[in-house]
């Protein structure tokens, strides 16, 4: 697979600065650069690193230092980088936070079943065995449990807030992850967020609306005055509540526990 050329000296950076260090199993890249679907201006690239042991409270801030260089030598590019940092004992337990750099600080995420499955069906070992150690591919009934789980818990507590539907970030985050959960749900297929956008209006998306997400994708500006952003932001809302509900109420197929 051939990578575009920025991102493919970002990640020979990243892999050689993290050989350097010791510890790293495994560097594994997924998400819309494998799938076919990446935009050069609106797609994030997300890389797992598998590692021998969970960092310490040292080897976080060595790997803090080392994405900041990072970030200082690379460019703009290099906030769109994403590197979950999994241990190989616990790689297939989602449910511990993990050291987790995001664009341009670390926090912490999960290991989540979305991206296990996610990595194993279209993932890329850029350092390291494939599959990635501690990871199997995931059943559809669990993915479709964890997928349910997701929409009907974090979704529906997000859905109701008011100030993150503002942000362009998350108008198509949320409104994506509407057809994205549906597809899993009905048939356990992992879409893209390409696939996703032409399915919006399932979802009651006006035309418009995802037309404009469709130019930020292809790195478009999209200006909205303060009204216009109200307007969306209210709007997206409704849209995001009404679609929970309605994904909430799907039972995924064979039985699979929620």
């Amino acid at each position: 697979m051939e990578l575009p050329a920025d991102v493919a000296r970002l990640l020979d950076r990243l892999r050689d600065a993290l050989l350097a260090r010791g510890e790293m199993v495994g560097l594994y890249l997924y998400g819309s650069l494998t799938t076919g679907d990446f935009s050069p201006t609106g797609s994030d690239i997300d890389v797992v690193v598998m590692v021998q042991r969970e960092p310490d409270e040292t080897a976080i801030g060595e790997l803090r230092q080392l994405h900041a260089t990072l970030l200082a030598d690379s460019g703009e590019g290099a906030r769109r980088l994403h590197c979950l940092y999994v241990s190989v004992p616990t790689a297939a337990d989602p449910e511990p936070l993990r050291t987790y750099w995001y664009g341009d600080r670390m926090t912490q995420w999960q290991m989540k079943v979305l991206t296990q499955a996610e990595l194993m069906s279209a993932g890329l070992a850029l350092s390291g065995p494939w599959p990635p150690p501690g990871i199997k591919p995931v059943p559809t009934p669990d993915l479709q449990a964890a997928v349910h789980r997701e929409i009907s818990g974090y979704w529906r507590r997000l859905a109701r807030q008011r100030r993150c539907w503002w942000h362009d970030s998350w108008v198509t985050f949320g409104l994506t992850v509407l057809p994205r959960t549906e597809a899993v749900l009905a048939t356990g297929d992992l879409i893209t967020k390409g696939e996703a956008i032409s399915r919006l209006a399932d979802f009651g998306v006006p035309a418009a609306l995802a037309q404009q997400i469709r130019r930020r994708r292809d790195g478009e500006t999209v200006p909205l005055s303060p009204v216009q952003r109200l307007r969306r932001a209210h709007l997206t809302r409704q849209i995001m509540r009404r679609g929970v509900q309605r994904l909430s109420r799907l039972v995924p197929p064979q039985g699979a526990p929620t």
